[in-house]
């Protein structure tokens, strides 16, 4: 199994608007056959260290992929992310981890 991240460095101040707009990601992640979909929010990070972070669940990578050519191809989230992109104050990044059990 393979968790996947983005990491979100917000506006200062933006933070709340950015966990809004996630929930609206993880409605459509699901949409697309994604499942279990967190979003954390961190309250003592080291400086650098990303607002927000996005996770969910892929049983392998091409799952993973598919689901995310599915919503990147969609027009909802590319109204999403335009939307997104003035709360953040650089692109989000994706970490994939391998999860051993």
């Amino acid at each position: 199994m393979y968790v996947s991240r983005l990491l979100f460095h917000t506006v200062p101040g933006k933070t709340g608007e950015v966990e809004k707009e996630l929930r609206k990601l993880r409605e459509m992640v699901t949409a697309a056959g994604g499942n279990h979909a967190r979003i954390l929010h961190t309250h003592f990070a080291s400086l650098g260290a990303p607002d927000a972070v996005f996770e969910q669940d892929a049983s392998d990578l091409a799952a993973l992929e598919q689901q995310i050519g599915k919503l990147t191809g969609s027009t909802d989230f590319q109204s999403w992310s335009h939307r997104m992109s003035t709360l953040l104050t650089q692109s989000p990044k994706r970490e994939v981890y391998i999860v051993e059990d």
